[in-house]
């Protein structure tokens, strides 16, 4: 292909993707623009297959690394400790680079084509945009009923104790769910299997997410009541742990470009802060510094 070729192509696709934004929103739009049907999407090259295995695991790993910071931080916060909020940035950007990184020497501008985006540039744009939305998502989910800013407020012991064992199962249930979704989808990408096939492996992977839901909402019962939980989080614990889950099909929309398991839309109201939203404090009650549509809402001052 020429040069000009290439620019043309280039033009072409970014041409795609602001139309795609304008029409469907920027919570649905990824940097690799229209994604692949999943009955055709796999079977590619030995190298390419290896790159979309690197790429997903430096998406996952890029956002469990930057929760691992933030629960440091928060944790210590909550439980009566100290931490320097100001270093926090910098560890959360280092993580970012490194995921990068990763990408950058370990895949080349054709396997990243072979995969479906058009420059490398595209799948590290998609993953740095995806582990900034596990961070929101993340943060806002477990630590929303407690945070204040870069800080948590101090909060009752009952309150403690049920955020810490929402942050203890909500780290599992990530880690989890990523693995589960990515053994799945990197086989995929490996193999010339049929739809069916295809199908049946995303279903059991759905299938073991659900069960270490329940397993992990059965613990936090134990642990803290459900009408405790269901009081500082505005929802149970299963409630949760399903949102967190989703975060897998999130990287699967984000990092595998198929459009067979995708990123579910946002919910105003879900305690999780998603796509499009600028807050989300598990209402739609607007006059509570966010509003019914997800909105940050002025305070005025007492």
């Amino acid at each position: 292909m020429t040069v000009k070729g290439a620019a043309c192509r280039v033009f072409r696709h970014t041409l795609v993707g602001v139309i795609l934004l304008s029409v469907i929103g920027p919570e649905l739009a990824y940097g690799h623009g229209l994604a692949l049907p999943f009955a055709f999407w796999g079977n590619f090259p030995p190298g390419a297959a290896r790159c979309q295995r690197v790429i997903a695991e430096a998406a996952a790993r890029c956002g469990t690394s930057v929760w691992s910071v933030r629960t440091t931080c928060l944790g210590s916060l909550l439980d009566g400790g100290s931490c320097d909020v100001t270093s926090v940035p910098d560890l959360v950007q280092r993580a970012h680079l490194s995921a990068l990184d990763a990408v950058d020497r370990q895949c080349t501008s054709p396997e990243t084509q072979a995969l479906g985006f058009v420059l490398k540039f595209e799948a590290q744009t998609d993953l740095d945009n995806f582990c900034h939305a596990v961070d929101d998502a993340m943060v806002s989910a477990v630590y929303g009923p407690v945070k204040e800013g870069d800080a948590v407020r101090s909060a009752d012991p009952t309150t403690v104790v049920c955020v810490d064992t929402a942050t203890w199962v909500a780290t599992m249930m990530l880690r989890f769910s990523f693995r589960s979704r990515r053994v799945a989808l990197d086989r995929i990408a490996r193999h010339n299997l049929p739809p069916s096939e295809k199908q049946a492996m995303i279903q059991r992977s759905s299938d073991r997410i659900e069960r270490m839901r329940s397993l992990l909402a059965g613990l936090v019962d134990e642990i803290c009541p459900r009408s405790d939980f269901d009081s500082i989080y505005n929802h149970s614990a299963g409630e949760l742990l399903e949102t967190i889950a989703q975060r897998a099909d999130c990287l699967s929309s984000a990092i595998y470009v198929q459009n067979g398991v995708v990123c579910p839309p946002s919910v105003c109201g879900n305690g999780m802060k998603e796509a499009g939203e600028q807050c989300d404090d598990g209402n739609t009650i607007s006059g509570d510094g966010c509003s019914s549509d997800c909105k940050t809402e002025a305070q005025s001052m007492p």
